[in-house]
């Protein structure tokens, strides 16, 4: 007889979410046991229409409370603990349960790591970041999490290892730009809280990467610095994403433009701390371009392309090795072809734009990159290449937006033909139909103007910035004067006065 897999999920107001991980965990496992915590939006009614087995929790400020109670319920082998926003990729499901089994036959295994691919949303999911975490463990009571907040598997018994399971990579969409900042603001108290009534530096210890990434995710960049440098004084090390404290810092120091002398002072502490990872030579090609060296910056590329071949030799191998450098690929790539670009070497530029395409389809940059090293191509060849890479209907609107004056009228008219909205109006400017082009240009250019008399009203102070002005009119600017709070009384009183017959 097969083994039993449950699923456990807690949840609020997820609703968003439950689809994709209720679909996911049917494929996979054998019972899906759902804890509410006070959803008030249609989650409960999804679960109970998927037929999961629905569990309600007060909540108490205390994930790993609400998540050991789920665990109480389950009565499979083996339990799946994959958030509402994470699933497992199709690959994965298509081998789960083959690969559960064979890692059940060794009675010394307690709980697998598996890859997890942060994809952002709002970035048409780009893969930004990997990490390997526990999100599959054998039923125990030995078993539980631990922690109000970031709360972690534990086990107490401690006679089981923790192996890596290379082919079960599930995807993870919460930190997606548009909801990790109000994530951030909810569970950042409830830390801040568990920090204050700690009693032991251990406890506060623990706490130390969690307050980095939640500074960090509210730019809040000093903040972000020192808890990372605590860390490294800690001397953690996080499974999976070696690196990672150093990493944060680096992106902060970038973020928040610290001079280039302490960038490549930290970023060489990295690299000597880390010779092998790829992560940190893409940094310093970042940080050499800023400076304007372009040839070191090229050198650095090319060394952290090699570092990243021998660690994609051994991700085949199914060696749990860190991937930390992939979300910085198709910026890798890209950075080679503006250097190509710039250097003349044409064929170059547009081979590393493509593989920086490759990497991630919607880097607009390197889309327009390839087509001015490209200018001159006829529309069909181009068009033919974009086809490998792009779908019609689906992208075509993407395609128009970032080609505007790039590309030629075969092209626009090709990827523009099922798009609506004010992108159609470069399609038809560039088939010579201007009538048509500013009408749809002009639409978009009304709606503009009133999102920027709105957002003007509504300022503290009116900003000096040219692009708004272009939106405000002088009549308005000159009528109202540079504070909009005085300027919207003084429409008001003139509203007022106009309507009483005394203007």
């Amino acid at each position: 007889m097969g083994i039993k897999i449950s699923a456990c999920v807690i949840v609020k107001n997820e609703e968003k979410n439950m689809p994709r991980w209720l679909n996911c965990m049917k494929n996979i496992a054998d019972e899906i046991i759902v804890v509410d915590t006070g959803s008030t939006d249609n989650t409960v009614a999804l679960a109970k229409q998927a037929g999961a087995q629905l569990y309600y929790f007060k909540w108490i400020n205390d994930f790993a409370a609400a998540k050991n109670y789920a665990i109480e319920q389950a009565t499979g082998d083996w339990i799946i603990f994959l958030d509402a926003d994470e699933s497992f990729t199709k690959a994965a499901q298509k081998v789960f349960r083959k690969e559960l089994e064979r890692f059940n036959r060794d009675k010394s295994v307690g709980c697998l790591l598996c890859r997890m691919l942060d994809l952002n949303a709002d970035d048409n999911n780009r893969v930004f970041n990997t990490s390997l975490l526990p999100r599959i463990f054998r039923r125990s009571p030995y078993i539980r999490y631990k922690g109000a907040i970031h709360e972690q598997v534990e086990n107490t018994q401690g006679n089981k290892k923790m192996v890596f399971a290379e082919k079960l990579e599930f995807i993870h969409t919460g930190y997606s730009s548009s909801i990790i900042r109000s994530k951030t603001e909810r569970n950042l108290p409830i830390m801040l809280k568990e920090l204050e009534q700690a009693t032991t530096e251990a406890e506060r210890r623990r706490l130390y990467p969690y307050l980095m990434d939640a500074y960090n995710s509210l730019a809040d960049y000093d903040k972000t610095i020192y808890y990372a440098e605590k860390c490294i004084e800690c001397g953690y090390k996080m499974v999976g994403h070696e690196g990672n404290f150093y990493q944060t810092i680096i992106m902060a120091m970038y973020n928040s433009e610290r001079p280039i002398v302490d960038l490549l002072a930290k970023n060489a502490e990295a690299e000597k701390e880390y010779p092998e990872e790829a992560f940190f030579a893409f940094t310093k090609a970042m940080i050499l371009e800023r400076q304007g060296d372009l040839i070191g910056a090229e050198h650095a590329v090319l060394h952290g392309l090699e570092l990243r071949s021998i660690q994609e030799k051994k991700l085949r191998q199914g060696i749990g090795v860190s991937d930390n450098s992939r979300g910085l690929l198709p910026y890798a790539y890209e950075r080679l072809g503006n250097i190509y670009s710039l250097k003349g070497d044409k064929q170059s530029a547009a081979e590393n734009y493509l593989l920086a395409l490759k990497q991630h389809k919607y880097q607009g940059d390197s889309m327009q990159g390839l087509c001015r090293v490209l200018a001159g191509t006829d529309d069909v060849e181009l068009i033919g290449l974009l086809n490998s890479l792009y779908d019609r209907e689906k992208d075509g609107q993407f395609i128009c937006k970032q080609l505007r004056g790039l590309a030629g009228a075969g092209v626009l008219s090709y990827y523009g033909r099922d798009i609506q909205g004010y992108e159609q109006g470069y399609v038809y400017m560039a088939n010579g139909r201007y009538d048509s082009g500013g009408v749809k240009l002009g639409e978009r250019f009304r709606e503009l103007v009133q999102l920027g008399k709105l957002a003007a009203d509504n300022m503290e102070e009116y900003p000096a910035d040219g692009y708004l002005n272009v939106l405000v009119s002088e009549e308005y600017r000159a009528l109202f004067g540079q504070n909009t709070k005085e300027a919207a009384s003084l429409r008001r009183l003139k509203e007022y006065r106009a309507r009483v017959g005394l203007d």
